[in-house]
């Protein structure tokens, strides 16, 4: 068939780019025709719909309009030409097509789950923000019932458009394999014994949580730790992790608006330096055969993310046989985790965090253990599952 994937192109490549990636190799190789139907979500237009907005209102409302011209976009997209049409993150599913499928990933979260945080960190007024999500909701409620078949991203994604949308019948789940070559994960080299470095992989973006990465470590300024990522946030965690460490510090002070649940904005005047030797190393982006080592030579990997989708991180770090230190609120990368038996599941903060990481360190044989467990548990996370119930799914809407 001639399959078109419909998909943001926000310029950056994340887990979801990787997994969207393997799913048109895969496609392929079953012998299908795939076409990408891309949106520039840089090059959207700033009067969509022809709606001229002025200035002063295009500043409290960006967010509103930017998703409103996306919307508009991707509906101009014309998918007639092809047999199949995959959709994925918001609002591809603007496109039409009598065979839809959506690789249903997430809303346009700041309207739906995250609606209450977004307003807390200060994003945005609570009784416009909320004025917002009901129109986003609206417009969204009727593309979507459009949709053919919903594959969702986890049971978590699943719930969600039970709770918001009231779709059960034609809701599927899939649930995608590592965002790295599985062989790079098995021939990385282990490490002998117990490892040392405590391992986070995250975008430095909000509700990704480095923040409380950072605050568990500082509670361990012996332990070696490594972050891996960057974004827009990165200049805040570097100066967090600047003021997490000077003496005299009450960590257990620190607040949530102090750490993650904020606009990750520097005062002014306040430029973000690189904390003192021997606190985290900040790395950056790094390509698959390092972060493959890194995964393999961590004692544990923390995934301290609030409400994920998904945990594709989770999910690579188990593939090396590492243990992982998820957070009780952390949604789809819970799913994975059975708490004291393939790694820990805690709550939200430092301290606990900190807390698992120091048991884990203390007792090498449970980390060995727990490793072990781990790497069962992924072995249940994999493509050929995953492109068994993408394939099902397009199977059936070929009817």
């Amino acid at each position: 068939m001639r399959i078109a994937i419909a998909k943001p192109d926000f310029g950056v490549v994340g887990g979801f780019e990787k997994v969207m990636s393997r799913v048109e190799h895969e496609l392929s190789r079953a012998g299908h025709t795939v076409t990408w139907l891309g949106v520039d979500m840089e090059a959207l237009s700033p009067v969509p719909y022809g709606v001229a907005v002025p200035p002063s209102l295009g500043m409290r409302a960006g967010g509103f309009l930017r998703y409103m011209a996306a919307l508009e976009a991707f509906a101009r997209l014309d998918a007639g030409a092809y047999d199949l049409l995959v959709t994925t993150q918001p609002p591809s599913f603007t496109v039409e097509h009598p065979r839809h499928l959506s690789l249903f990933s997430h809303h346009q979260r700041l309207y739906y789950d995250l609606c209450d945080v977004w307003i807390a960190a200060g994003w945005a007024d609570a009784e416009r923000h909320r004025h917002a999500a009901g129109l986003v909701r609206r417009v969204d409620q009727r593309h979507l019932s459009r949709v053919g078949l919903f594959l969702a991203a986890s049971e978590v994604v699943r719930e969600r458009l039970r709770h918001y949308n009231g779709f059960e019948d034609n809701v599927g789940v899939y649930l995608a394999g590592t965002g790295l070559d599985e062989t790079l994960l098995s021939t990385a080299a282990p490490p002998t014994g117990v490892a040392g470095h405590v391992l986070c992989v995250t975008r430095q973006e909000f509700t990704k949580r480095a923040e409380l990465f950072v605050h568990a470590m500082a509670y361990l300024p012996d332990v070696p730790a490594k972050l891996v990522g960057s974004g827009g946030r990165l200049p805040f965690t570097l100066d967090l992790a600047r003021r997490l460490t000077t003496p005299g510090t009450d960590l257990d002070a620190v607040e949530d608006t102090e750490l993650w649940l904020n606009r990750g904005v520097l005062p002014n005047g306040v430029a973000a330096a690189a904390p003192a030797t021997g606190a985290i190393a900040f790395l950056g982006q790094v390509d698959d055969a390092e972060l493959a080592r890194l995964y393999a030579g961590a004692l544990c990997v923390v995934a301290p993310a609030y409400l994920e989708d998904y945990g594709l991180t989770v999910i690579e770090a188990m593939s090396a046989g590492r243990p992982v230190v998820v957070c009780r609120d952390g949604g789809g990368v819970c799913l994975p985790v059975v708490d004291g038996v393939n790694g820990f599941v805690v709550e939200p903060t430092g301290r606990a965090i900190a807390s698992a990481v120091s048991r884990l360190g203390a007792d090498p044989d449970l980390a060995r253990r727990m490793g072990a467990q781990a790497r069962e548990t992924a072995a249940e996370y994999t493509w050929e599952r995953a492109m068994r119930q993408i394939l099902d799914g397009v199977e059936r809407l070929a009817g």
